[in-house]
């Protein structure tokens, strides 16, 4: 047998456990992120709502400076029509008052409709937060439970990727290259086992001139002519 077989499986036996572990890491990251995501959603909502309620503040606030300077003016003609002693002119500035007093009235009433949608507005945003607030209680429970769970999750991982490294530092330094560079570039596992001359990861015949190797020491590190698996022989490994 191979002296580096066992050294190689026990490797890829610990791969196998990074790569579990990874994708218990993933799908609880995954479940988390569903959280984020309904978190998310409320901020966009209160982000709309703060721009409306804003704009119409704006609106509300540009018609009540336009109020003041119109009944200024206003003010200003009542003083003048009090004054005027030449009937034409007063009758002139009387229509002015007049007219001036219906669009008072006008823009009063729009700055009122302005006044009520923005307080309305001012309502929604505040409402919207109080939901979010709400969700972040919901949450808190199961947030603490995922950030426990990560922990847990990750410390293993971190354990067991030293465990690798230990086992991996014990192989021929090019043989372990080699093993990493396939590891990068295959989704499936590097080491496979031959089954009749076989190559069990494609299913390609071992040629003739190899299987003597392969029969001797249980191992063919130049991997399999089509995929390049490392082929070994599962009844080598004992």
């Amino acid at each position: 047998m191979h002296p580096d077989l066992p050294k190689l499986l026990d490797v890829q036996a610990k791969d196998r456990r990074l790569a579990e572990l990874a994708e218990r890491l993933e799908a609880l990251e995954s479940e988390r992120a569903l959280l984020d995501v309904a978190v998310d959603r409320i901020k966009n909502e209160i982000h709309s709502a703060t721009r409306t309620a804003t704009d119409f503040a704006r609106r509300r606030d540009e018609t009540a400076a336009k109020l003041d300077t119109q009944k200024s003016n206003q003010e200003k003609r009542r003083v003048r029509l009090e004054q005027e002693r030449n009937p034409r002119l007063a009758a002139q500035l009387m229509a002015d008052v007049e007219l001036a007093r219906s669009i008072l009235a006008q823009e009063e009433s729009e700055w009122m409709r302005l006044a009520d949608d923005a307080t309305t507005r001012g309502n929604a945003v505040t409402e919207i937060e109080a939901r979010l607030a709400a969700l972040h209680a919901e949450q808190s429970e199961a947030r603490a439970s995922f950030a426990e769970r990560l922990a847990g999750l990750q410390a293993e991982l971190d354990a067991a990727k030293a465990e690798r490294e230990l086992s991996a530092s014990a192989l021929d330094r090019t043989l372990r290259v080699r093993y990493d560079r396939l590891r990068s570039s295959r989704k499936t596992e590097i080491l496979v086992p031959s089954t009749k001359s076989i190559c069990t990861a494609c299913y390609t015949a071992i040629p003739s001139s190899r299987i003597g190797r392969l029969e001797a020491e249980g191992l063919l590190l130049e991997g399999c002519e089509m995929c390049g698996a490392i082929i070994y022989l599962q009844e080598s490994v004992v």
